[in-house]
């Protein structure tokens, strides 16, 4: 009889390789996937802290009288009033109530006071006897949102409590109820109709247009103190040479003719892809840095970076979109007050 006996074939090391390799590939896929997902979830989670301190501050102007909490985080002093007299006219405004002593009498939160100052937020944490645990719970809406991990971004890398700003634009009797911005705006903002009296945004039924205004947003401040210092600003005036947009008035003056000064802060860089903010409104919206170049160029490395006040360079088909991430923020500050700005790439 013929022999059927069969003989087991075994893998070839060729054959081995290529599962080796099927099986790399699924792993890495996988690790990919379980990486943005969890991306995702950060963001999210950033998202909703920003919803609900939006939400928050809702709720405090409606138990208010439709005040807003204050941007601001620390004392600053200085005149209680201000007159501001131009080619618009002659205002004068009586800040945070004429309060000398701490004009953050109202503020969101209170990161302010030599507990702080003096030392830095994650170093007494929320438990201290030391006044800087009154970071957060000293502030206006602490009881309205109730939780100190809100505070903190899950994308936030650093070991502060506290990951967010106010819009400096909001809340205020003018940009960050500090007299010094708007004493250098409102020359080019008169030229366009707008008078320091659009600027007044003290109450809630005074913002515009809430569901494109900046409510909260991510900031990783550098001015030492490691807590992000007062509102969340940047320089609304466009950099010189800028033409105008369609239907301008003056067109002639819409460039600012010098001292522009751009980032004066910035937002977080810690996720470029994911820049987080809400609106006044509650909603909430995520950004991608288009420029990447801006990372190193504000905060290094190489070097330590140029910081706040930062003027980039304009926009060039061959260098980059410079200012399209600026233009994103800049009309979101007080969009109805501020005049709106198309990005193109001749903008000097």
């Amino acid at each position: 009889m013929p022999d059927r006996t069969t003989h087991a074939r075994g893998f070839t090391v060729v054959e081995l390789l290529v599962v080796v390799a099927i099986i790399a590939l699924l792993v890495a896929i996988l690790v990919v996937g379980l990486e943005k997902a969890r991306t995702m979830a950060r963001v999210a989670g950033c998202l909703s802290n920003q919803r609900q301190i939006a939400l928050a501050q809702t709720s405090y102007a409606i138990d208010n009288g439709g005040a807003l909490a204050s941007p601001r985080t620390s004392f600053a002093g200085g005149s209680p009033s201000v007159t501001y007299t131009n080619p618009c006219g002659s205002w004068s405004f009586l800040i945070n109530k004429g309060n000398t002593a701490n004009d953050s009498y109202h503020s969101w939160t209170a990161s302010y006071g030599a507990g702080v100052v003096g030392g830095t937020e994650q170093q007494y944490g929320v438990n201290s006897t030391n006044t800087g645990a009154k970071a957060l719970s000293g502030g206006k809406l602490f009881s309205y949102i109730g939780s100190y991990n809100v505070y903190r971004s899950p994308i936030d890398p650093t070991t502060r409590i506290r990951s967010y700003s106010f819009n400096a634009f909001v809340g205020v009797t003018v940009p960050t109820d500090s007299t010094g911005y708007l004493g250098g705006w409102q020359g080019w903002f008169c030229s366009q109709g707008v008078t320091p009296l659009d600027f007044v945004t003290t109450h809630l039924k005074m913002i515009k247009d809430p569901s494109h205004t900046i409510m909260s947003l991510v900031e990783d401040d550098s001015d030492g103190f490691n807590f992000n210092n007062e509102g969340w600003l940047i320089d609304p005036r466009p950099p010189a040479g800028t033409p105008a947009p369609q239907g301008a008035p003056n067109p002639g003056t819409w460039s600012n003719t010098g001292g522009w000064i751009g980032w004066v802060d910035w937002p977080a860089f810690w996720d470029p892809s994911n820049i987080t903010y809400s609106f006044v409104d509650g909603s909430t919206e995520s950004y991608s840095l288009q420029n990447p170049k801006l990372v190193s160029l504000i905060q290094g490395p190489p070097g330590a970076g140029y910081g706040h006040n930062y003027p980039q360079p304009p926009d060039n088909p061959a260098t980059g979109p410079w200012r399209r991430d600026w233009i994103h923020f800049r009309d979101r500050l007080l969009p109805g007050a501020i005049p709106p700005q198309i990005p193109r790439y001749q903008d000097q």
